[in-house]
This record gives C-alpha cells, structure tokens and sequence, in this order.
C-alpha cells in the first residue's frame, strides 16, 4: 500500500496519476481494492486530517510506501506544517515503517546567493523561514530513516508549474494577467522552473532507489521571461511594465499599503527576484530516465507533447 500526502495539492494531483489509484503499471485491473491512500485536508481523502495540528491514526495498515507532499512554501506556517506536521506523520509510522519513505523539499533550502547550476552537494543556506523549515525537516527525516532502514528520497524542485498552482505562483500569473506586475528594469536574473508532471514521473522512478535530488527543467529562465509567458498561457503575451530602481524605491514608499505594490516592489522582494538561482537537475534525470519537458514552451502551450489537460494552470 502508498500513501501520499498532501494529494490534493499541485504535484499531489500528478502523484495519484502516476502511482495510480489502486493499479499496478504492468497490469490492467488494481492489485487490491485499494492501493493507493491520501492524506490532506480535503474531505475525499483518506485520512482528513490538518498535520500541522494533528497526528494521524493510521489503524493497522502498513504502508510499503509514503511519497509527503503536503508542506508550504509560504512563510506563514512554514515551520508548522514543513516541520512540526512532518513530526506528527512519522510519529504515526514509527511502529510500522515503510520500506520507502520521500520528502518532498525545495529549492528554497538553497540560498538565493547560490548562483547558477547548484547541484545537490551545495549546502543548504536557505535564507528564508521556508527554506529553514524545508532544510530542518530534511535533515529530520534523514535521522528517522536512518534509524529505521528505510529507503529514503529527498526531491528538491525548482519553481513548479501545472494544473492547480496556488500560492507565490499563482499571485504572479494574476499580477502578470492583470497588469499590476512590475519587473524592475536591468533584472536579468535567471530561475529554474519544471512540470509538476515531471516531478511526478521522476518520483516514480527513483522513490525505490533512495537518495537526494534537485528536479529541474535544464533550461533556465529570466524571470521577466517567465511572467510574460503566463500570460501567453491564458491567450495573449503581454509585455510587462518596467521602472527603474529609484523609481520602484519611491512608489513602494508611497503606496506599500496597496496589495499589488507590496507583493512587487517590497524591498526583500526586489532583493530575492534580483538573484539568480539555478539547479542543476542531471542526476535526477539521468537516475529517472525522465526526458524534462520545456516548461516555458508547456506554459505557453507550444508542447506538443505534453498532456494538456482543460485547465493546464
């Protein structure tokens, strides 16, 4: 039996394709009744339940196999739910633990003065409560599995995209679509970006073989690039507005207050978007088998191969 955490969410939608509800890949009809459980808060799932606050009771199924996806990349609740709620899910398994045990993480755990091509050796400098609480949580597991002899993967996407994005992801294509996103003029810096898909299908290669991996379109992207592209996304690339430094200074200072103002021009805003961050994501493409998609060219829905659903955001 698997069970995913966190299934409701972007790359948990794209886990319960892969894994497959109750089927196993080389067969037609399901190996049990039920093979594949969730874990989130949504009321279809398995085992409702907020992890932040709560430890699950799993009864007396044993689990060969638990992919943890529920976490946040925002910074309220980050240690909470990244930590804490990781806490309570292994407190539920200590006395019957999997065989296989992956971490969904971030590559926020690296600092955003990183540079360019960070493979998974770096050090793990996060700068920001996300990227503390998705490093002290790695580190975590890595003690409990240890202990356990459970196989473990520790995946590190970049910057994910697909049907169902929420959070920072999704206040920037709303900024993009709506005009009110601001990119500071001389910003050149590059990201790296990947398909929640891709994420997916790599995890199912690699979850039995154990190990860490940062997961990456090798294509970086200019974030002033990336934002235009969301636009093409919904029918219609838009040029986005520029303002230089000074300006951007003043009209942060005059109108901080305004949603739109805030979330663009705060200054640890600026800073963090002024940096570029690449990973080198190789390994996990190389141990997967995987074949990236061009992400940009999947958000703007020039793929032809990629399986566009009715909704791809």
């Amino acid at each position: 039996m698997i069970l995913i955490t966190g299934a409701g969410g972007m790359l948990g939608r794209y886990l319960l394709e892969q894994f497959g509800e109750g089927k196993d890949e080389s067969q037609q009809e399901p190996t049990h009744d039920k093979d594949v459980f969730t874990l989130g808060l949504r009321p279809e799932s398995d085992f409702c339940i907020d992890l932040s606050q709560e430890t699950p009771d799993f009864g007396e199924k044993r689990f060969e196999t638990v992919v943890h996806a529920a976490g946040t990349e925002e910074e309220e609740g980050a240690m909470e739910l990244n930590l804490e709620g990781t806490k309570h899910l292994l407190s539920a398994l200590t006395d019957t633990p999997p065989n296989q045990f992956v971490y969904i993480s971030s590559y926020k755990v690296y600092s955003r003065d990183a540079g360019e091509n960070v493979t998974e050796e770096s050090n793990t400098w996060a700068t920001d409560k996300t990227g503390r609480s998705k490093a002290l949580t790695e580190e975590y597991v890595r003690n409990w599995c240890k202990e356990r002899g459970v196989t473990l993967s520790i995946i590190r996407p970049a910057r994910m995209f697909g049907e169902g994005v929420k959070g920072e992801t999704l206040r920037l294509f709303n900024d993009a679509l709506t005009g009110k996103y601001i990119h500071i003029r001389g910003n050149d810096s590059k990201i790296s970006v990947v398909c929640a898909l891709d994420v997916a299908r790599g995890i199912k290669k690699v979850y039995k073989t154990g190990g860490i991996y940062n997961a990456a379109d090798p294509i970086p992207v200019r974030l002033i690039d990336l934002v235009e592209s969301l636009t093409a996304n919904a029918g219609a690339k838009k040029r986005m507005s520029h303002l230089p430094p000074s300006w951007a200074e003043w009209l942060w200072r005059l109108g901080r207050w305004i949603p739109s103002i805030s979330r663009n021009l705060d200054p640890k805003v600026v800073e963090g978007r002024m940096k570029t961050l690449t990973l080198d994501g190789s390994h996990f493409e190389e141990i997967s088998g995987i074949n990236y998609h061009d992400t940009i060219a999947v958000i703007e829905r020039r793929d032809k191969t990629y399986p566009y659903k009715d909704n791809p955001r």
